[in-house]
């Protein structure tokens, strides 16, 4: 009668065969079955570390782009308070731009028929905002305060302004409108402006007033010695 080995101990023969060729045989072993592979943790890891520089790439670029662009904003101001600069220097020629700047300047009636009336300062500020003083403005004629206002460029080298300046006792808002001719000799200004008076609750930037004169100037600019 023939006997049958059963198939667990065949099954489990063969499980201890193996097992005994593995530990004998470790290398080849490793090279059979990648998934205990070393180098493909050491690669799996290298990716993620890939993936974390690619992260701080992208991170790193926007801090550059925003530097880049905090760089150029600085750059530009740098442009500007250079531009800037150049407005307080005087001309270089005999004729240029209305420039930054104080000047003692004499004011007429339009069209010359009347001699000196007053003498002023106008100063005309870097950040376009303009002031002025006038000797008039103390009487007695009449009483007014000092003007503020903004100035801004214009066409062939000149500029425009407007200022206000608040009345005494009348208690009214005056507006002087200036136009400053371009192309003067070097260090002086020469314009006109005209003169409009509001009552203290209108709006002196708006229409209506009215109009008091129309006046011409002509100045030096103020040097340090």
């Amino acid at each position: 009668m023939k006997r049958f080995v059963p198939f667990s101990a065949v099954l489990c023969v063969c499980l201890l065969v193996g097992l005994g060729w593995v530990v004998s045989h470790p290398q080849k072993a490793a090279a059979a079955h990648p998934v205990f592979n070393d180098d493909d943790k050491h690669g799996d890891h290298d990716r993620d570390k890939d993936k974390d520089n690619d992260r701080d790439c992208d991170q790193d670029s926007d801090k550059d782009r925003d530097h880049g662009d905090q760089d150029k904003d600085h750059k530009d101001d740098g442009h500007d308070a250079g531009r800037d600069h150049s407005r307080d220097d005087d001309h270089n020629n005999s004729g240029g731009n209305v420039k930054v700047g104080s000047y003692l300047t004499t004011i007429t009636k339009y069209g010359g028929t009347v001699n000196v009336t007053e003498r002023s300062v106008i100063t005309l500020h870097r950040d376009f905002t303009m002031s002025a003083i006038d000797s008039g403005q103390g009487g007695p004629a009449s009483l007014f305060s000092s003007q503020l206002g903004a100035w801004k460029r214009a066409c062939k080298g000149g500029a425009t302004g407007r200022t206000l300046d608040f009345t005494f006792p009348s208690n009214g808002i005056n507006r002087l409108d200036y136009t400053f001719d371009g192309k003067q000799p070097k260090g002086t200004i020469k314009g006109e402006f005209i003169l409009t008076n509001f009552p203290i609750d209108a709006d002196p930037q708006g229409s209506g007033g009215t109009v008091i004169g129309q006046f011409e100037f002509t100045g030096q600019r103020i040097k340090v010695p």
